[in-house]
């Protein structure tokens, strides 16, 4: 939904100034991977020096992470 990707590009844009500024997942299938939640979905991403890379986009927010 468009509130949803505007919201998202903005937290995007923060993670390349500041790519720790988020949770690492601990366990489970996305172990290790950095994560946010906009309106009820959850980011998962990873950083390097040249990039921001979106890995999961999911419905719905877990009950732990």
């Amino acid at each position: 939904p468009p509130p949803v990707r505007r919201r998202a590009a903005a937290i995007i844009d923060l993670i390349a100034v500041f790519p720790e500024m988020y949770p690492v997942r601990r366990s489970g299938l996305m172990k290790g991977y950095r994560y946010f939640v906009v309106m009820g979905y959850l980011f998962y991403y990873s950083t390097s020096s040249a990039e921001v890379r979106l890995t999961a986009i999911l419905p719905g927010c877990m009950q732990q992470a």
